[in-house]
């Protein structure tokens, strides 16, 4: 293969058409099964893996998307190996990689371009389709077209975008891996988020399947767990990435409402809401077109997303959004094909979807109770719809405005005063959860199993008021999250105790939402940042601590702290350590630590990179980060230089120096001792206040005595403020160099300037309930998607 081929890379770009084709086939080869299925038995049953003929095109179809799976899982690795071999034949390994990365951001510069997570999400989608091809059983035939189908976007994009391309020129070194993302937790947030956009097309498929076969209850057994997949996965992806723009950005939040983030926050919602409507559709089998239409839009919002960062139309407004790489119209052509189809496909059956409705005694139909499980399923569905398109039109703003003749994107502050209520209510359906039954509960009733977990939340909101939180809203949000952390904490702990682990998942979660509640709204109202100067050395007072600059080191991969004579270039974390700065940190106990924020430039691209040093307690953390660092000057330069030639004046900080004339003392020349000639200079200094003629001297030794030429040069007062000492002074040219100190800038001087560190210091009370409530919610999910797991494998016809 020659250099520049628009073949590229061919085993590769071999590999990526193959899964194109074999991924087209297999969708066909489905369809046919289908139709051999309808023609032979009435409909498309489907046979055990063992019992298939060699002729039946079921098995055929299993084979060609055996083979999509390999020609993906082979392109994976086919692009993989040319990162992990430096071939900078390839645009991509060019673009990302680079000779001085360790193995493990080399690895992860596979998803640091465009092309990379695509093919990532195609990996994980193709793997994930080996399970669903098993586990879809009798509604694989209809299940696999649609799966299938969701990747082919995919796949021809990257055909078209391939990431095999060959440069013309070689490269002797790649651009590197961007510094933010050589983070051990951006080694594996992208495959975990990636992994939970590829499991979202799984429900959207089983939905359109429903619509298309007529199977309103069956699918939402067999789709559960991955609903519950995606909850678990992109969810734990979110906090990956919200954890490491904290210790990383130094911003000191995790959360900015950046498209990037929204674009994954918003899926997620819709997956929160779908898996709620599905517990109610099984449990009630009603609402069957709600969860059809969440199944369709939850995974749409993974392809609008998509479109939102990758097409460019985001690039004036966001930092993490990506260049336009000539693909926008293939993104707006998926989301037209799957949302229009989908949708379209609801409302041609809209009618045919049944509606199953309790009626009494009289034949009309019953009303459900407003204090009952399924209202709370429905505003809680309702909740979470609402939490997204809100988010989705905030970030969709640009774009909005775009088309009234100005692009403008919303702050920060709509997300947060939109939410605040949303939160308060979540909160508030969370606590009433487990004191609620299908069928329906009075006041009373519910009063007086909730009046203990009540008690408890009303008590966790007059710690808070006492703690300083006098916002109604505030302490709102706050009794409603300790109310529902003690009515599901109660809860888990029943059934813990009647051994019925399996069934604690929802109500783990519900603890854990509690509990972050709690940590969101603490950590965020009711963080301090103050910003501070501190000069190398000097004691100062910041809040409750005491911080001191000491020095500048340097922090290699392993953690461990250095002096720059001390890093060993022969071994690659000390060459990959970053300069820092050391801040002791005294405690009001008097307790002392030391605080490392990094401050360095990125050789490749020249820019100042900086990351913060946290320290976390289980009651706060303190965020130091680094804006600004000055280095001073060096201690005899405490002053400014300027030059003069006889005749000629200058002007500093009002005050005009004007070098008349000098003289030159020879007389010590031979001297046995210590030969040496002084210079004497006068120079008339004018203030706005008086003009004062002055004499500066300058003494030069000679001889082996000093060991070689040196020079004394003593200081002379300057009127009202200031000295200034001759540094050199040429008796040949007629001039002399003047070095003052104490006056500000001005003309062409500099003031002296000591070596001062710049950060911001930042409280975070309780923020390790944030962290904290998230694992709980996770494990919560992970529970619950086990246990329908379960479920679905046990369900013979779904």
């Amino acid at each position: 293969m020659g250099l520049g081929s628009p073949l590229g890379f061919a085993p590769g770009t071999v590999a990526m058409w193959a899964a194109l084709v074999f991924g087209v086939l297999c969708a066909l080869t489905y369809w046919r099964a289908m139709r051999v299925a309808a023609a032979t038995a009435g409909g498309p049953a489907l046979l055990p893996f063992e019992e298939i003929p060699s002729s039946s095109p079921l098995l055929l179809a299993r084979r060609l998307y055996y083979a999509f799976t390999f020609s993906v899982v082979l392109a994976s690795v086919l692009l993989m190996g040319r990162l992990l071999s430096h071939d900078f034949r390839l645009s991509y390994v060019s673009s990302y990689s680079g000779r001085d990365l360790p193995y493990y951001y080399l690895f992860s510069t596979f998803w640091a371009g465009q092309e990379g997570s695509f093919l990532l999400w195609l990996f994980f989608g193709s793997l994930i389709g080996l399970f669903v091809l098993r586990s879809a059983k009798e509604q694989e035939p209809p299940v696999m077209i649609v799966y299938v189908a969701s990747f082919i976007g995919i796949v021809a994009i990257l055909v078209k975008q391939s990431p095999f391309r060959f440069l013309g020129q070689i490269p002797p070194d790649g651009q590197g891996l961007n510094p933010l993302l050589q983070d051990p937790w951006m080694v594996i947030h992208p495959p975990v988020m990636f992994s939970g956009f590829a499991s979202l097309s799984v429900p959207f498929a089983f939905a359109i399947a429903a619509l298309w076969m007529k199977r309103w209850d069956g699918w939402v057994v067999r789709a559960m767990p991955w609903a519950l997949f995606t909850f678990v996965t992109l969810g734990t992806a979110i906090l990956m990435g919200g954890y490491w723009a904290y210790k990383t950005l130094g911003w000191g939040g995790y959360w900015a409402w950046d498209p990037v983030e929204n674009t994954s926050l918003v899926p997620w919602l819709a997956t929160v809401a779908l898996v709620h409507g599905m517990f109610l559709q099984k449990a009630r089998e009603k609402h069957r077109k709600i969860n059809i239409i969440l199944a369709i839009l939850a995974f749409c919002c993974i392809l609008y997303g998509t479109f939102l960062t990758r097409s460019g139309v985001l690039a004036d407004f966001s930092v993490h959004s990506f260049i336009d790489l000539g693909i926008t119209g293939w993104l707006v052509a998926i989301i037209v094909v799957f949302l229009v189809g989908g949708l379209g496909l609801l409302a041609f059956r809209w009618k045919e979807i049944p509606v199953v409705s309790d009626l009494d005694a009289a034949g009309k139909e019953k009303e459900e109770p407003f204090l009952s499980r399924s209202v709370l399923f429905i505003l809680s569905v309702t909740l979470f719809s609402a939490s997204g398109l809100v988010i989705l039109l905030g970030t969709s703003a640009p774009i909005l405005t775009r088309i009234g003749g100005k692009a403008s994107q919303v702050s920060t502050s709509f997300y947060n005063v939109t939410h605040a209520p949303i939160a308060a209510l979540m909160a508030f359906l969370v606590a009433l959860v487990p004191f609620l039954s299908w069928r329906g509960e009075t006041l009373a009733v519910v009063a007086k199993k909730a009046f203990v977990a009540a008690a408890i939340g009303l008590m966790g909101g007059g710690v808070a008021f006492a703690a300083g939180v006098h916002s109604v809203r505030d302490l709102a949000i706050l009794s409603f999250a300790v109310f529902g952390m003690a009515a599901n904490a109660q809860t888990v702990a029943l059934f813990v105790r009647r051994k019925a682990v399996s069934t604690v998942g929802g109500y783990l979660a519900h603890v854990g939402v509690s509990i972050m509640l709690v940590g969101i709204l603490v950590s965020g109202v009711y963080e301090t940042k103050q910003q501070i100067n501190l000069p190398k050395g000097q004691p100062t007072q910041v809040g409750r601590h005491t911080m001191t600059f000491t020095k500048v080191v340097f922090v290699n991969e392993k953690g461990d702290v250095k002096q720059p004579e001390e890093l060993n270039m022969l071994d690659l974390n000390d060459r990959r350590a970053k300069q820092a700065m050391e801040v002791e940190v005294a405690s009001p106990s008097g307790k002392v630590w030391k605080a490392y924020p990094k401050m360095y430039m990125n050789q490749r691209t020249q820019q100042m990179m900086a990351n913060p040093d946290v320290r976390s307690t289980p009651l706060m953390d303190l965020y130091v980060s680094p804006q600004s660092y000055d280095p001073g000057q060096p201690a005899r330069v405490e002053g400014s230089t300027i030059a003069l030639k006889k005749g000629e004046s200058k002007s500093a900080d009002g005050i005009k120096i004007k070098f008349l004339d000098f003289s030159a003392d020879r007389s010590a020349i031979n001297d046995a001792t210590r030969p040496h000639v002084t210079v004497t200079a006068n120079f008339l200094v004018t203030t706005a206040e008086a003009a004062e003629e002055k004499t500066a001297k300058f003494v030069m030794y000679f001889g082996a005595t000093d060991g070689g030429q040196a020079t004394e040069a003593p200081d002379t007062p300057l009127p009202g403020k200031g000295r200034m000492r001759i540094k050199r002074v040429s008796p040949n040219e007629g001039t002399c160099e003047l070095e003052l100190m104490g006056v500000a800038a001005g003309g062409d001087l500099k003031p002296a300037t000591a070596e001062t560190l710049s950060i911001d210091v930042t409280t975070k009370p309780l923020i390790s309930l944030v962290w904290g409530g998230f694992y709980v919610m996770m494990l919560g999910g992970l529970v619950a998607l086990l246990r329908r797991a379960k479920d679905s494998r046990q369900a013979a016809v779904a």
